[in-house]
Formats: C-alpha cells, structure tokens, sequence
C-alpha cells in the first residue's frame, strides 16, 4: 500500500501520538517549473526570521503532479504548488520553499512535522494533452490563486533558478513548534532533505498565467517577472530514510 518500503516500527497509519503517516514514499513526478524574477527586499522580509541568505533575486513556481503518490492512495495522485528561492546555510547550496501548497493532508502533515514546510491544503487541476500543452488552477478554499497555461516551444529561453553550473540541491527550513501557552515559538531547529530525483531533459515552452491576489496567501504580491517556463519529468522520486539525506543541522530555540 504505501510503497516497497519495509515500515519502521514506530510509523504507520495510526500510531499513538504524531506523525501519523509512513515514513517512506515513493511517485513518479511531473513538473512545470517558472522561472521568475522578484523583488529581493521581498524575500529576504519573508526569510528574516530564518539564518539563510538569499542567494539572487529568482523565485520558481514548480506545479508539481505526482502520479500514484504513495502517500495519496485514496486519490491516486497528489499536487503540490511550491515557490522557491536558493539559499546559502554553511557549506550548503540549497533552496527554501517561501510557499507551499499541497492537495494532501499526510503530505501537509508529514511536511510541515518533519521538515518545516510551510504547506497549505489546496485544490487544483492539473490537465496535459497530446502536443504537450499543460493547463490548470490553483485554489485555496475555494479562493483562486492561480490559473496557468503551457504551450511547449523549442525556441523559447531556458533559465534556471541560478547562474551555477551546479543547481541547489535538496530542500533546508526552519522547523518550529509553537508555544502551547502564548503567541510564539517553544522550539526551532534548521533541518535539510535531499530526496533522489533525476529529471528529464527541459521541454521548454510559454506560460500564460495570472496570480490572484489573497490576503491570506500573497503569492501574487511577488509580483513575479517571468523569466521562463519549462516541463520536466521524473521516474525517481522517493523519501525516508532508506534513500533521502536527512539532517538535522542547528537548533535554534531554545
């Protein structure tokens, strides 16, 4: 049911206490990534209580569909909207999700408990045809926050999220648990994953998209110059600990 995983003895799907999904996952992986340009005063607002530094004034929209997502067995599939920045922390070159937004409640759950994800429940389409053109929306309780179109073309620019020959790599947030008694945080820790992933070659393309605004989910308020959009897929996409990189690598709080 949830992979060719062995289960760990203490992960499940109703133990005790949290987290309360498997520990191991496993999806194919279809993404549509843009690539844009945002104000970096911004970002850094976003990331000021974090110890990252931000390492360019990019952010990708990456409308990921994850075919027989392990975790999502009831539906068949789970979507995520991520938007993303590259950071420094140490020897790192990695990147940090500013916003999250995810069709599954384990996903949200097992994201926000062991990573620090900032996810949110959503609901989506997400709709691929034959020439390759991809259409679909994004809405939050039933208010919109995005509508997009793809249209694939081999002459349009290709732009990744930075100039290094090597992209950032694996995922770093902060982890907090809010104070039971107060408004504020009772601890905080700097955690980072690398999930296996090998993605085909970019079919480049055009989008045509339009952010909503939201109080409530400001992602329009980046006001996202776009750079270049792109289609990507991956056969290898898992985590746990048989196969990620998981680190626990600063506590913060206390």
């Amino acid at each position: 049911m949830f992979g060719d995983y062995k289960m760990h003895a203490d992960s499940g799907v109703n133990p005790p206490y949290s987290p309360a999904y498997p520990l191991e996952w496993e999806c194919p992986l279809r993404t549509l990534e843009v690539i844009t340009r945002v104000d970096s005063d911004k970002v850094k607002a976003l990331l000021s209580d974090t110890p990252f530094e931000l390492v360019n004034d990019r952010a990708a929209f990456r409308f990921m569909l994850s075919p027989g997502h392990t975790l999502a067995v009831h539906s068949g599939e789970m979507f995520d909207l991520m938007v993303t920045v590259a950071v420094r922390y140490q020897s790192l070159l990695t990147q940090t999700h500013i916003f999250m937004y995810c069709s599954d409640p384990m996903g949200i759950c097992a994201g926000r408990e062991l990573f620090g994800y900032t996810k949110k429940d959503t609901h989506y389409a997400f709709n691929e045809t034959a020439d390759g053109k991809i259409s679909g929306w994004v809405r939050r309780r039933g208010v919109p926050l995005a509508d997009f179109s793809f249209t694939p073309d081999p002459s349009a620019p290709l732009v990744q999220l930075t100039d290094e020959q090597q992209q950032p790599g694996g995922e770093i947030h902060v982890r907090r648990l809010p104070h039971p008694e107060k408004p504020g945080t009772a601890y905080a820790d700097v955690v980072y994953r690398h999930t296996p992933l090998s993605y085909s070659a970019p079919v480049r393309g055009h989008i045509d998209w339009q952010l909503h605004a939201s109080p409530f989910d400001p992602i329009a308020a980046l006001q996202p110059q776009v750079l270049s959009a792109h289609f990507m897929t991956s056969d290898v996409y898992g985590g746990g600990f048989a196969v990620e990189d998981r680190r626990l690598l600063a506590r913060l709080t206390p």
